[in-house]
Formats: C-alpha cells, structure tokens, sequence
C-alpha cells in the first residue's frame, strides 16, 4: 500500500515536472496536496533515481524554483514510467528491482539469450545502474551454488546443475517475488502448462491419501510437479541424478510413495511416464523442505543423508532416554532400534502434514502399559527438539507398544516350577533362594512329587526337582533340598544354554513392521459372509487412505476370478497394486468359520502390497518369506486363531 502511495506522488511530482519549465516547492505542494518539507524530501529522492539510471537530473536554484534538465529520449523514457506504475516500482525498490532481474534472468539464460544492454532495456535502467542490479542477483543466486556469469560477446550465463536450478526457482516462485501470484509467476516460466490439470492432480491424491497440504506446502509440490511435467514435455532439460544408495534410502519414506502416487495420476493426463529420479526429487523436497530451505543446499542427495541420520540419532535418544527412567538398557537391543526406526519414517510424515491417525487402541494402552506410557510423554518433548513436531497421544501408543515388546523381551521371566517332596517351609526357602539367585527367575510354583503330571506342564520353562522323576524332559534340573553352589551351577548351565543362547528369532524383519497396525487387526469377528467381511477390511483401508475407493472392487473381482484360500483355514486375498496408495495387511481372525471358495476359513490376511520399487519389492519378498512360516502348521496357526486381542496380535508380529 505505502509502495502504491510512493509511485502515486512521485508520478505527480514528475509530470508537473515535465509539464513546466520551472515550479517552486510551495507551488507543488499546493498542486499536490503535501507540505513543502515532504516535497522537497521526495524531490530528493526521485532525483537519485533518475540521476542512477541516466534520465536527466532536477536542478535547483535558491529562492526561485527547480527544473527538469533531460533532453527529449529522456523525456520520453520518463513520461513512459509515469504511465506504467509496474516500471516504476522496478526504479524506486531494490528488491523488486532485483526480483525483476532475476525473473528475466532465471527464465533466458537457461538458453543463454539474454545479453546486459537486453536487460537494462527491459528494466528501463542504464547499462552501469543494470550491472549493480546483476551484482545483487549474483548474490541471490550463489545462495543455491549457481554462478551467474557476464560473457563478452555472449551476455549473461548461469553456471548450474539442475537441482539447483529448481530450488532457486521454487523459492524465487514462493517467496521472493512478492508482486506476482503463485500461479502467474509458474506460467511465466513455462508457459503454456496445463497448470489446472496438475493441481487438480495433486486435490486428488490428497483426498485419496486422506490429508491436506498446508498452503504453503501445496504451492511446494505444486512448482516442483509443474517443472517435472514442463521439463519432461520440452525434453531438452538437464537430467537429475540420484545415486542407487539415496533411491535406495528414500523408497523407504512414505513422502517417496506419495510423490509416486501424483506422477501416477499426473502421468496419466500428460501422457508420460516421468523417471524415478523426478519422484526422488519431489519426494526429498517433502520431506526435507526445512532443512533445505534453512540452507538453500542444492545437493539434495547430501540433505537426504543429513535427515536420516538425524532420524537415527532421534530414535537413539527416545531409546537412552526410555532407558534412564526405567532404570533398564535398551540401547543394545537392535531390534527395537530397527523397528522404531521403521516406524518413525511415516509417523513424521504424518505428524507434519497434519494426516490424521488414530489409534483406538489408545485407552487400553495408557491402562495396561501405565508405566510405560508415562515415560512415553517425555518422547513428546524430543520430537519438538528434534523436528519442532507436536505428537499426540495415539502416535505415542503405537512407540510404547515397541518400547513394551523390548521390555518383556529384556525381561523373558523364566516360567519356573519346583517337583518337591520337602514341607511348605522347605519349599518356601528353596523358592526365595531360587528367585534372589537368578534374576530371570520372578516367581516358582510349587507342586509336590505325588501331584506332578508332565503332561500338565506345557505352559512351564524350568523344571527344578529334589527327587528322580525317571522322565526325560529337557526342561528337568535336579538340585538338592538346600539348593548347594553345585545346584546352582547346574541352573545356571541350563539358564545360559536354554535361555540365554536361544536365538529368538522374530516373526518379521524390522522392515516388514510398517506393513501392520493394531487398527488393522480384527480378533473373533462375527461376520458369516465373505464379501461382507471383505468389503468391512477394505473400507478401514480406505478411511485411513492406503487405498482408493475402487480397491474394494478388484479385491472382489481377483476372489471371484481365483480362489485364495491356501489351507490351514487360512485365506490371502489381494486386489490391484495399482489402487494402493501404502502397502499394508489387513488381519482378522473369526468367530465361527466361514466358507471361502471350497474351504472353510476363519483366518484372513488381507495383502495390500506393492511391488512399485526396489525396496517394495525387497520387503513384499521378505514378508511371505516370513509368512510362509507364521502360517505353515495348524499348531502355528492356532497360535493366531488363539489371540484375544488385537495389540497382543500386533506384538506378536513385531517382536
């Protein structure tokens, strides 16, 4: 508004100044509509002005009045700013002097065609005030790595490589040039681009990953998805380069899977298939905006490493600091640090574009798991360190079921029990030394030798025992009744190469975590029909957005194309990857069975699984590699049919 005004008096001052051969302050400021001591202020100013860029000069004499000295090209050049309030911007302001510059800067000498005298025309400058301009973009543009270079007989040229010209057009586009709208400034750049089309693109893949950009990272995606499309449609750009390590590492990221899902659709309008390097591209500015914008690197490669390895310090710390307050160490168990790891990449990516997660799970977690939960609230305060994040409680259910599987894990009591003939306060001594001697051991149950039935003991580790039982049960430790240092060698023989030496091995890699959620475990559903039960799986896909509304309906179509029941009372149902927008399985044990094709079911896992890059591939793999063996015996599959609740399901797997 002040520019507007400033333009609006100083195109005044200079028509009068044009229009007369000579005027006093007094005159102009009645003209006007000022005080003297403003006007003779500004005349001082537009003077400057016209002095630096060659047009003429306001000469005074005392006592009688001032005058316009410019001769008439000058005249000519001045009565033109007069008409246009843009041009004259350009003279009064610096920045939008500099931001004029550099617009016509970034735009030409991507060909080279832009020489300085084509510039200081443009800008209504002189050749000498046009290059303090250039200086100034000069400065601009080192802030990205980009030389821009005056060459005689040549003109102006940018020495670059291709990210860093996008990000200084992204932020140029964004923030530096205050005067023109966001999608203005994109077609003046690549004119002709159906600009609608791809914002229209980008509304629909947000609506079908269930969240909303904030403006400011809408407009982000918005220039980053047009340049990929402009470039790709004049296949003359300069190629981006991403080496197999950062694709590797960033097909991990749920940022790299929803920049694929705009390509996709976008792909589809344009008619192109853009390369995985232009989804690399816009998935790291996703994801690493901040941390590029707080430097203006142009080596996203660089950045990328820079973010994952502030990931890992994060979960590190969550992890010593978990450890301090419960008084155990945690901080070797890689178990947990891989997992939590894994979890971390799409919780960020939730918790900074607002999508919403909800874990109703979340009451039973804070009653059952108290403890750890409390200790969980510190965690908020890291990820604000860390990543100037607010968490809410149902994200920190999901990290203190990983915290509570490592404990139990560290734990792993050693389920005892004493075969005695001895009297109660025998076997009460036996039973205290035996629990003060050998931290894995919490509690014994004591049952005498006339009352022990192996057959009844399935559900007990340790079998300490004062007499011959004539069995032969790797789980029996003879020791006598005052529990000697020979006796307590022999448990501990046993303790170190039953317990301690045992590997035990996990369901499911760390990476194959991701693919599960409490939210999405269903135990002893009562649903007796299959398309009921399929369409109920699918519509908690759809309402957390890992898949597209038309999902439900290729799941239908592949059950009646192709039966999916695989034995066991187990069933694989999948539909199209190409309607999945994150890979997940869905689980649901049922009440009763039911009949799938020709077999009666009663344990599902729904497969929603990509196959789309490297690391879909690896970990799709790794899971029915996995799987084959979770599901591979009846015993293994009762262990499933056998759980009462969804969140020991869940711990089950990520143990």
């Amino acid at each position: 508004m002040n520019d507007q005004k400033s333009n609006y008096y100083t195109q005044l001052i200079l028509k009068a100044l044009l229009n007369k051969e000579m005027v006093t302050t007094g005159q102009l400021a009645e003209e006007i509509g000022l005080s003297e001591k403003t006007i003779r202020t500004k005349v001082e100013v537009i003077n400057n002005m016209l002095l630096d860029n060659q047009l003429g000069e306001i000469c005074k004499k005392p006592r009688i009045g001032i005058w316009l000295d410019a001769d008439p090209q000058q005249r000519l050049k001045i009565n033109s700013l007069i008409n246009n309030s843009a041009n004259m911007d350009v003279l009064q302001n610096d920045q939008i002097r500099t931001a004029t510059a550099l617009k016509l800067i970034l735009k030409s000498t991507k060909n080279n065609t832009l020489t300085t005298k084509q510039l200081a025309s443009q800008l209504y400058l002189s050749v000498p005030t046009t290059l303090k301009v250039i200086n100034d973009c000069r400065s601009w543009l080192k802030l990205f790595n980009i030389e821009l270079n005056v060459v005689r007989n040549k003109g102006l040229e940018l020495a670059y490589n291709e990210v860093s010209y996008r990000l200084a057009l992204k932020h140029f586009i964004l923030k530096f040039d205050t005067e023109t709208n966001v999608e203005e400034s994109i077609l003046f750049f690549m004119p002709g681009l159906d600009l609608e089309a791809i914002r229209r693109g980008i509304m629909e893949t947000e609506k079908e990953w269930s969240f909303e950009f904030a403006e400011e990272s809408f407009n982000e995606v918005l220039v980053y998805a047009s340049l990929a499309i402009y470039q790709n449609q004049q296949k003359n750009g300069r190629k981006l380069k991403f080496s197999d390590e950062e694709l590797e590492m960033l097909q991990k990221y749920n940022e790299y899977s929803f920049a694929e899902a705009i390509f996709k659709k976008l792909g589809a309008h344009f008619n192109m298939t853009l390369p995985t390097e232009e989804k690399a591209f816009l998935s790291i500015q996703i994801l690493c905006s901040k941390l590029i914008d707080s430097g203006y690197s142009a080596d996203s490669g660089e950045v990328l490493r820079e973010y994952d390895n502030k990931l890992q310090e994060f979960v590190r710390k969550i992890i010593s600091v978990v450890s301090n307050v419960l008084n155990v160490d945690l901080t070797h168990d890689e178990a947990l640090v891989h997992g939590l790891l894994i979890h971390m990449r799409p919780t960020l990516f939730r918790l900074r574009y607002e999508r919403g997660h909800t874990n109703g799970l979340t009451s039973y977690i804070k009653t059952e798991y108290k403890k750890t939960f409390r200790v969980a609230w510190l965690i908020s305060v890291l990820f604000e360190e860390y990543f100037d994040l607010k968490v809410s409680e149902d994200e920190l259910g999901y990290i203190v079921l990983y915290i509570q599987s490592a404990l139990e894990r560290n734990e792993n009591p050693v389920r005892t029990m004493l075969v005695s003939a001895s009297g109660m306060g025998i076997n009460q001594m036996l039973c205290d030394k035996i629990c003060r001697s050998f931290s894995l051991i919490h509690s014994v149950k004591v049952v005498s030798v006339h009352d022990f039935k192996i057959e009844k003991v399935e559900d007990v580790d340790l079998i300490l025992t004062t007499r011959e039982l004539g069995l032969h049960d790797p789980r029996i430790v003879e020791i006598d009744d005052f529990l000697s240092d020979a006796s307590i060698q022999k448990i501990n023989h046993w303790i170190r190469n039953t317990i301690l030496n045992k590997v035990s091995e996990a369901q499911f890699d760390a990476d194959c975590h991701q693919l599960f959620e409490p939210d999405l475990i269903f135990t002893h559903l009562e649903i007796d029909d299959k398309p009921a039960l399929l369409k109920f799986l699918c519509d908690r896909l759809v309402r957390k957005g890992y898949v597209t509304r038309k999902y439900v309906k290729t799941v239908l179509d592949r059950e009646a194309f192709t039966p999916t029941s695989i034995g066991n009372g187990v069933a694989i149902p999948h539909g199209d990857q190409n309607e999945i927008n994150e890979a997940r399985v869905v689980i649901a044990t049922l009440e009763k069975p039911i009949l799938w094709d020709s077999e009666q079911v009663d344990v599902i896992f729904l497969l929603v699984v990509k196959m789309t890059n490297d690391f879909e591939i690896r970990r799709t793999q790794a899971f029915y590699k996995q799987y084959i063996k979770l599901v591979g015996t009846d015993d293994q599959v009762n262990v499933l049919r056998n759980f009462q609740t969804n969140v020991d399901f869940y711990k089950y797997l990520i143990k």
